[in-house]
């Protein structure tokens, strides 16, 4: 679990996103995903999403 934390943090820095910021959005919209949805929560992917998710 270590390894994948320090995974997105090195993807949110990369991709210059606060990664408190994106974690606490990550576990406020988790649940209300749909599972073929999940992508919009990468860090990649997540400032695109966050404002216009696709549900």
């Amino acid at each position: 679990m270590t390894a994948a934390m320090y995974s997105f943090k090195a993807s949110c820095k990369k991709n210059t996103i606060n990664e408190f910021e994106w974690l606490k959005d990550v576990f406020e919209r988790i649940q209300s995903l749909k599972q073929k949805d999940l992508h919009q929560l990468l860090p990649s992917n997540w400032k695109k999403y966050r404002d216009n998710p696709i549900s």
